[in-house]
């Protein structure tokens, strides 16, 4: 599902990368999420603030990514031919495409980031099926998500557009977790709104 106008501004803006440097990712580093010298894949990577945070805070080898909204693609490529944020390290692969048909063999990858994404699928257990596909044997899962909670919280819900049926609480995402053939590491919560989730490739 394609986000809308406003949600489109909100993560194109610094409040966003702020949040995922100084959040979302450090959480998930409390959980044990260490991608030094890793290949990482990133499912919706937006304006590409979690390809730059793999790098800097995670320490990734390489990172490839990609978004179903080419207009959000195209930000992301024209900031990665800029000197600054990522010229220190290697080109990341980039393109649109869907989560449902990642276009990579089985067991490519060490590690996928989903950065508060899943929330946005609408067949988000497909979705957490193909990611399970790509990653290798002991490979890592990890997600920083927003639960029905917060997507059916009556203002924010206003502002945003996201699918209205088979919304998962933390419950449910682990349990599909474990369906795919993932092991939950670690977990770290706010009640019914947000989950952090390092799952492993079993």
């Amino acid at each position: 599902m394609l986000l809308n106008p406003f949600e489109r501004r909100l993560i194109s803006g610094g409040l966003r990368r702020l949040v995922l440097r100084h959040f979302d990712v450090p959480r998930l580093r409390k959980l044990g999420a260490d991608l030094a010298g890793k290949d990482v894949l990133e499912i919706g990577c937006g304006h590409g603030y979690g390809i730059e945070a793999a790098y800097d805070l995670l320490d990734a080898k390489l990172v490839h990514a990609f978004d179903p909204d080419p207009r959000l693609v195209a930000a992301t490529r024209q900031a990665m031919t800029r000197a600054g944020r990522f010229a220190a390290r290697p080109p990341a692969r980039l393109w649109q495409g869907e989560v449902s048909s990642i276009p990579a063999a089985d067991a490519s990858y060490d590690a996928v980031l989903s950065l508060q994404v899943l929330h946005h699928i609408e067949d988000w257990r497909a979705a957490a099926e193909e990611v399970t596909r790509v990653l290798r044997p002991g490979g890592s899962f990890l997600l920083a998500e927003s639960l029905i909670g917060f997507l059916d919280h009556p203002l924010l819900g206003r502002w945003m557009d996201h699918p209205t049926s088979d919304r998962f609480d933390r419950g449910m995402l682990e349990d599909e977790l474990q369906r795919c053939g993932l092991e939950l590491v670690a977990h770290r919560g706010r009640g019914k709104w947000m989950s952090w989730i390092h799952a492993r490739r079993i």
